[in-house]
């Protein structure tokens, strides 16, 4: 049965509860360039499926991906789900589908997915830092419920601590404490918060000296079996996920590292989810190996490399997955930027190349495209820097430039 995709990017301020207490640096969902991300879910298409996103597709991204699905658009912001679940035809149709949503938010109840309020539970950190403390894992961090507990966990680590929301996610809600001042500035937002009746539920977690950072994905089964996917090295902007790509060769034990994933997913599946599992890790300076950060009990970017990566093996390449922020003149967007990378597109076969993922309403003053790079593993470097120049020779602007994963 072919698969219908949707979804909205920004799942973990959806699946948040109203009544925490937020960091001073949260902010909930509704960004533009996050709810335009939802294209991305062509990578995840096979022929004949439903992509079913906010906007329109841009023929200039939809056409060389060359993946005969059948594309949807609704014309709304927000989370997608409701406007969904309204369109009587839509849903109608979705019965010929298997559902293949980024996430399950609340709303989405469907007997073909799991539950959205155990889908919620097990993408909290504070679920899976639980978790890592049961197994005995190293790397697991302190749930405070109190400012003074907050105060004694960042103090217990010398002020080399993070602080995270529970459904923060890529960088957002999350905060380095390295000074007296800090440490007072989010205690001085939390106890208004607290005094406004609002409770607290944070992790405090060590500043680790990092290496590597990268994912584990697998696919749990109704049933609890499951499959191992693979990894992804994932490149960063501070705590913000920029890119992701095969790791090096020898940084990670793959039979090593699937034995712990296999400690994880009975946990998962005595809680009741099913579907798709993206677990954050890392490898530190002094070879330590921390097995599981976090967990994200959804579809991800790091999935999305990996398929990529499984098509470029194909063909004797490798995938990456990278983004470019772009500044954008007036009347210019998404056609301007397929146009600049025409000279080095992917076109199929063995040939090294870069396909455009996303970006259709690209607009000024500017925004955040998806690409795909593929290319020998040795060549990504060099790859970046053609993306670049071409970007720039056609009048366009980067911003922001980091190496790709």
């Amino acid at each position: 049965m072919p698969a219908a995709h949707f979804g909205t990017f920004d799942a973990e301020a959806w699946w948040r509860p109203d009544d925490l207490a937020a960091l001073p640096s949260f902010t909930a969902g509704g960004e533009t360039t996050v709810d335009a991300m939802d294209e991305l879910l062509a990578g995840f298409c096979a022929p004949g499926d439903l992509l079913i996103t906010r906007y329109p597709m841009a023929a200039c991204i939809r056409e060389p991906l060359g993946i005969p699905f059948e594309p949807v658009s609704l014309g709304n912001s927000g989370p997608i789900e409701p406007h969904i679940l309204a369109d009587s035809n839509l849903t109608q149709r979705l019965k010929n589908y298997n559902l293949e949503p980024y996430a399950v938010l609340p709303g989405l109840e469907d007997d073909r997915l799991p539950k959205a309020s155990i889908v919620a539970e097990v993408n909290s950190k504070t679920w899976s830092n639980e978790l890592v403390r049961a197994l005995a894992l190293p790397g697991a961090g302190r749930v405070v419920r109190s400012v003074d507990e907050l105060v004694q966990a960042v103090e217990a680590l010398d002020l080399r601590a993070l602080v995270k929301d529970p459904y923060g996610v890529s960088g957002r809600a999350l905060l380095e404490v390295s000074t007296p001042g800090v440490l007072r500035a989010i205690t001085r937002v939390l106890r208004k918060q607290v005094e406004a009746g609002r409770r607290i539920e944070l992790i405090v977690q060590e500043k680790f000296a990092k290496r590597y950072d990268f994912s584990g994905h697998l696919r749990i089964e109704r049933d609890g079996s499951w499959q191992f996917l693979g990894v992804q090295g994932m490149t960063n902007r501070g705590f913000r996920h920029l890119g992701s790509g095969p790791l090096p060769p020898g940084v990670v034990d793959p039979g090593q590292y699937v034995e712990t994933l296999a400690r994880v997913v009975p946990a998962l599946t005595k809680a009741g989810y099913w579907g798709p599992i993206g677990v954050d890790a890392m490898v530190l300076d002094d070879g330590t190996l921390i097995p599981v950060l976090e967990i994200n009990a959804r579809q991800s970017p790091g999935l999305l490399a990996v398929l990529l990566d499984r098509r470029a093996t194909e063909h004797g390449l490798r995938g990456h997955l990278w983004q470019l922020e772009l500044n954008v003149a007036p009347g210019k967007g998404i056609t301007e930027v397929a146009k600049a990378i025409e000279p080095i597109a992917y076109r199929g076969g063995s040939q090294p190349g870069v396909c455009l993922l996303s970006g259709s309403t690209l607009a000024a003053p500017g925004g955040r495209v998806y690409v795909a790079l593929f290319c020998p593993a040795e060549d990504i470097a060099q790859w970046r820097h053609r993306l670049v120049a071409e970007v720039i020779a056609a009048g366009l602007t980067p911003r922001g430039l980091t190496d790709a994963a």
